[in-house]
């Protein structure tokens, strides 16, 4: 089954028509550099640094056999959304179902045609991103999940800004993982696990009415 390459902005979800493969994301740490006397230099490991990475898109100008379904015949409205974005500083959350699910800005876009067929290639660069307002709500909300377990009753939460469900079932439930997020998405009637708006209010219930073990 091939991936798929989401992003979501403003209430609207954006696919890649072709799978970019091969695709990298990853992250480091910002390692310190000491020198001491008599020693030399020494390396410190320090903070970790953000996820970052680069998608080789293809934009295809027709409909091709290897095109996603529902995927716009037109290689420039692509770049257009995506150069938008990435001039606007535009946070949007970047999902590759079992990879991927963060947010991003795009900080470059680059593009060109090279075979005389209109088709587009482009180069996309990702860095991750995290909203003080989703730190804030982390850090805050640690008792949500004891709060469930001693009471065995459903309580409510407010979607924030930088918020997903597999983050949310993390933070009350102790697993992120797909067959959570998905259990809570179905629990909530929400069609697309991957996206939720700030504002939104879930029903969080006790992890055995959730319909998962372990």
């Amino acid at each position: 089954m091939a991936l798929t390459f989401s992003f979501l902005a403003d209430g609207q979800e954006l696919s890649l028509p072709v799978p970019p493969l091969p695709f990298g994301w990853g992250a480091g740490q910002n390692v310190r550099e000491l020198t001491v006397n008599g020693t030399g230099t020494v390396y410190l490991p320090g903070d970790p640094s953000a996820f970052s990475g680069a998608l080789e898109c293809l934009f295809p100008a027709g409909e091709r056999p290897y095109s996603a379904p529902g995927a716009v015949a037109d290689p420039y409205y692509y770049v257009n959304k995506f150069s938008a974005w990435a001039r606007g500083k535009k946070i949007v959350r970047y999902v590759v179902p079992g990879v991927v699910n963060a947010q991003v800005v795009i900080e470059e876009i680059s593009y060109e045609e090279r075979d005389g067929t209109g088709d587009v290639y482009a180069k996309l660069y990702l860095k991750e991103v995290q909203s003080l307002e989703a730190v804030t709500s982390e850090s805050g909300s640690s008792g949500g999940r004891s709060e469930a377990e001693q009471t065995g009753q459903a309580q409510t939460y407010t979607v924030v800004a930088g918020d997903c469900l597999s983050v949310i079932c993390r933070r009350f439930y102790g697993n992120g993982t797909a067959k959570y997020y998905n259990a809570l998405a179905t629990y909530n009637g929400i069609k697309n696990p991957h996206l939720i708006f700030p504002g939104q209010v879930l029903t969080l219930p006790p992890v055995g009415q959730l319909g998962v073990s372990g």
